[in-house]
């Protein structure tokens, strides 16, 4: 009989890349048929830490999850509606049939789940600057960046759970400007990297506290007019997208890190420039990136028929 699913993820953003590969992950599950749901996420590390730090603040924690649960009934939790992702009824007991998939930036085990996988989206501890994970669990790394990891008592695929969702209707060649002008940047999890270029004519794509982060639709029409897209997170999926518009495409690198140690795999650094000074290297395969990004997308499906075989098998 086939395991059932629960996603640990927030709302749906079209903007953030980890909750769109949550929610499509749960919808090709149910598409091959494996019973799957999502279950709003809320905060965990800082609950975690307030408990260990002083019993006096275990009140602190109650008054957290109960706002928690307030939040989850009254707010519109956002999904895709071209995704087949039916939410979890809260209220029921998650038995021992289920296996709950936690995003990497989740403390211990919130839903007192018997069967947990933890998907490795960015490093472990990166956002957290902590790790409380458990024993008996499995790991699964999103694609090559995220550096080989072990926790005691629990087992790292070898495998990769790679999902690709890219709105191509917007990154794309159409309706590129004639002249380009100017360059356009992101900082998101860059945010303590010195900036690094002219802030003349540069166009911040990112939202924050007072300002929400531009619509793909606002973002491909800036990435189709500027000609250079500069990311100060290492990671960002808009790279990827300014050079689907044709848009020179640069990332910031990391300190001490190297261009193979960013992308180990050469097929993840197609049209994208570590640095000022690779930029050639972007030029020389620009003209492979879309192919690359189809292949990834229809790649998708046999990464979670993989994944589930293995699940099966550890859990078994």
């Amino acid at each position: 009989m086939p395991k059932k699913y629960i996603i640990f993820a927030p709302s749906y953003i079209e903007t953030s890349g980890g909750a769109i590969v949550l929610h499509k992950l749960c919808s090709i599950l149910n598409g091959l048929g494996h019973e799957s749901y999502l279950y709003p996420y809320f905060e965990t590390y800082q609950s975690i830490s307030l408990y260990h730090s002083n019993k006096k603040n275990r009140f602190s924690i109650l008054l957290r999850y109960l706002k928690a649960k307030i939040t989850e009934k009254f707010t519109c939790y956002k999904v895709n509606k071209e995704f087949n992702t039916p939410i979890y009824d809260s209220s029921k007991k998650i038995g021992k049939d289920f296996i709950v998939i936690y995003p990497e930036l989740v403390a211990c085990n919130p839903l007192n789940a018997s069967n947990i996988v933890r998907w490795l989206l960015h490093q472990p501890g990166f956002h957290t600057s902590a790790i409380c994970y458990g024993k008996n669990e499995i790991y699964f790394r999103f694609n090559s960046a995220i550096l080989d990891f072990n926790f005691p008592g629990s087992v790292t695929s070898n495998n990769f759970l790679k999902i690709i969702h890219y709105p191509l209707e917007f990154y794309n060649m159409d309706n590129i400007a004639n002249k380009r002008n100017g360059t356009a940047y992101s900082i998101r999890k860059g945010k303590n990297k010195k900036i690094e270029h002219s802030l003349k004519d540069s166009i911040l794509i990112d939202g924050d506290t007072n300002v929400q982060a531009l619509s793909h639709k606002e973002v491909s029409k800036i990435f189709k007019s500027v000609e250079t897209f500069i990311s100060y997170d290492t990671y960002s999926a808009y790279s990827i997208f300014a050079a689907l518009c044709g848009c020179r495409s640069i990332v910031i690198p990391d300190k001490d890190i190297s261009k193979e140690e960013w992308y180990p795999d050469k097929e993840d650094r197609y049209g994208i420039a570590y640095g000022f000074d690779d930029i050639d290297a972007a030029i020389a395969t620009e003209n492979l990136v879309m192919n690359r990004i189809i292949h990834e997308e229809k790649k998708s499906i046999s990464s979670v028929k993989n994944f589930i075989k293995e699940v099966d098998s550890f859990f078994s």
